[in-house]
């Protein structure tokens, strides 16, 4: 059974170097990566057939055979997309008897242009199954689908590592995450300087290269260093990887009251739990689950200083919730649900 991938160009250009799943599995791109790699690489296992589009490629969406595909699966759609093209793809699936899933994992309805909650507005209109990354999401898309929203979390891709929490006089902390959360870590910046006049800590910060973040890190440790140090770090997997294995504990803050990030997934969380590492998070709805492996919070810095006084605990916490991520959100158990939901899709008659 054929499914069809809805994808931006540059994704559908690395499918066309490579089997489809592996490309999305390799993805830079986290939203494709933990959501349509971990799907397409299920649905393939199962014995089916994955096929890339990029909608704003005519002559690849002139040559689908959209009678022979049952299945298309909407994956995010990004800011410089084409929505006209989207929308005219989901149409054509729409219109040839096709079963659509748009796949939700980024609030398109707070802070964005125009020209995505138009896309969306219309895309819900067409689709025939709505799947989102977090309960919290599909709270928030409720009101604007047709359907009931589908939760499917973000799949945690890592093998858990040996849990570990014994900091050296330099306190090491990491933040990582993509450039539009970093307003979160700087409103809790003061603070944890503050706390590096009483213990020494070395902040790495991985993250894209833009917004001037490597400026910012200057300024700061001519400012700060040497009792609190920040060291940017260009992201990549495996810089990531590695930084998670170098740090003592892991800074996930947020804003449980903003709609635009208030529905994100657990996967930062348990990446770091993966990696044997504390998160140290902001009380994140998707986070709540994890209450007992991790440290959830508003005060960050009294999240670093609870770790520092209660070291035992802290091992105990990373082995609960590795236990948690191995019970509900492997690739395999993940995928699982994928396929269930597709193929459940697939056996409605056109």
């Amino acid at each position: 059974m054929d499914a069809l991938w809805v994808v931006p160009p540059v994704v559908a250009a690395e499918g066309s170097r490579a089997q489809p799943e592996a490309a999305l599995l390799a993805s830079h791109i986290a939203s494709v990566r933990l959501r349509a790699g971990v799907a397409s690489s299920a649905w393939r296992h199962a014995g089916h057939r994955n096929d890339l589009l990029n909608p704003e490629d005519a002559a690849a969406v002139a040559s689908v055979n959209l009678v022979a595909t049952k299945l298309c699966i909407v994956g995010k759609f990004f800011l410089d997309s084409d929505p006209a093209a989207w929308l005219d793809a989901c149409a054509r699936m729409k219109k040839s008897g096709g079963r659509l899933v748009l796949d939700i994992c980024d609030y398109p309805f707070a802070e964005k242009p125009p020209a995505v909650t138009r896309f969306y507005t219309e895309a819900l209109r067409l689709c025939d199954a709505v799947t989102v990354n977090s309960a919290r999401m599909a709270e928030l898309m409720t009101p604007h689908a047709l359907q009931a929203p589908q939760v499917i979390e973000d799949a945690i891709l890592a093998p858990a590592q040996l849990p570990e929490f014994a900091p050296d006089k330099r306190l090491e902390l990491l933040w990582f995450g993509h450039p539009s959360n970093l307003r979160y870590l700087d409103r809790t910046l003061d603070a944890l300087v503050h706390y590096g006049e009483k213990q020494s800590c070395r902040l790495k910060v991985v993250t894209a290269p833009e917004h001037g973040i490597e400026q910012a890190v200057q300024a700061l440790n001519a400012r700060c260093a040497p009792r609190f140090e920040v060291r940017f770090i260009p992201w990549s997997i495996e810089a990531t990887r590695v930084a998670l294995r170098q740090c003592d504990l892991v800074l996930i803050p947020g804003d449980p009251a903003d709609p635009l990030k208030s529905g994100v997934s657990s996967n930062r969380l348990g990446e770091a739990l993966q990696a044997g590492r504390l998160p140290v998070a902001s009380p994140l709805a998707s986070y709540l689950p994890f209450g007992d492996a991790a440290w959830l919070g508003d005060d960050l810095v009294a999240g670093i200083a609870w770790a520092m006084a209660n070291r035992g605990e802290v091992l105990v916490r990373i082995r609960r919730g590795q236990d948690l991520v191995g019970e509900t959100l492997t690739a395999a158990k993940i995928g699982q649900q994928w396929c269930a939901l597709l193929e459940g899709l697939a056996n409605v008659p056109r």
